[in-house]
């Protein structure tokens, strides 16, 4: 028994010597651009209605409240916590960018389509963020911001293409989305987060 112990793991050492000098694969321009971009994160907030009562979710920061009361909304709740939304422009088939499920607790609550987001368009220093989705006729937030870290904003879902100060009454207990702009990832960073 000791004798194959042994064995399996002189194989083990010799094979994980050997992958250790294999030379690594060189990167994609998709992950080089990457590395380039600043990071957009966004976070639906969902206005308190008799069809969306009061529920349990993430924490509200508090320059999304501050936002929020500027719009006129005192009661709200986070469905999601700050979700990565990748960059569109890219060329990578693997990019998700499910936002929410739409999907709310209890059985009074009234539910939403699922939500995706986007970043069409990053020129002269500005990044469009598109997320989506919320209503069969579609509903759909658009901000404008700086492409630097920091850069945050609070917008409304609209039905519309217009951009009325005041929301229409059916837009009324819609969701609205929180947007902030991170640095690039680190170098070495995977997907998740984790730090190589």
């Amino acid at each position: 028994m000791r004798c194959s112990s042994f064995a399996q793991l002189l194989v083990l050492c010799t094979l994980t010597i050997f992958a250790s000098e294999l030379p690594a694969e060189n990167a994609t321009q998709a992950s080089i651009a990457r590395q380039r971009f600043n990071q957009v994160f966004v976070k639906v907030i969902v206005p308190v209605t008799e069809r969306t009562p009061k529920q349990d979710g993430p924490v509200v920061e508090s320059w999304v409240v501050e936002q929020l009361k500027e719009m006129g909304e005192s009661e709200y709740f986070a469905v999601t916590d700050w979700v990565p939304v990748c960059d569109g422009l890219l060329e990578d088939a693997e990019i998700d960018n499910r936002v929410w499920s739409g999907q709310l607790d209890g059985n009074k609550s009234g539910n939403f389509c699922p939500v995706g987001g986007d970043v069409p368009l990053r020129e002269k220093g500005r990044v469009l963020v598109l997320v989506g989705g919320f209503t069969p006729v579609g509903g759909e937030a658009s901000i404008t911001l700086l492409d630097e870290p920091g850069s945050r904003a609070v917008e409304p879902v609209r039905l519309g293409a217009g951009k009325e100060v005041k929301r229409i009454e059916i837009e009324e207990g819609l969701p609205y989305v929180a947007v902030i702009i991170a640095p690039p990832p680190l170098p070495g960073a995977t997907k998740h987060g984790d730090v190589e």
